[in-house]
């Protein structure tokens, strides 16, 4: 498996701003689109929640163990045993906060991972 070069890995990490608020940095995102998902997280969500969501999502439909996770069972915390329900709750809410071009751009991205569940 390859390694990610550092600088990726930290372009993927929730950022701070001036007012050392967090919000969440997606690649392939403008720096328009960054600011809408910052207002939403501000607003109705959590800080980093975007990236976490997004990121969670993957993880999450590349696992052989996903068609065993049961809501009974699972801790709900978003590193292990994720909601599929509310993940996609959080994705679609970022979707439609994004500006017309990167939402193309991040439907795209969750529909190749889409095919993959």
């Amino acid at each position: 498996m390859a390694r990610r070069s550092p600088a990726q890995v930290r372009a993927n990490l929730p950022r701070r701003n001036i007012r050392g608020e967090r919000f969440s940095v997606l690649s392939g995102v403008s720096a328009r689109g960054i600011a809408s998902i910052a207002r939403l997280e501000r607003t109705r969500l959590w800080p980093g929640a975007a990236a976490e969501a997004f990121h969670s999502w993957a993880r999450f439909v590349r696992d052989p163990m996903r068609r065993q996770w049961d809501l009974q069972y699972g801790c709900r915390l978003l590193g292990c045993c994720p909601d599929p329900d509310e993940l996609r709750d959080v994705l679609d809410l970022v979707a439609d906060a994004l500006p017309a071009k990167d939402a193309r751009a991040f439907r795209k991205r969750l529909a190749a991972l889409d095919d993959l569940w």
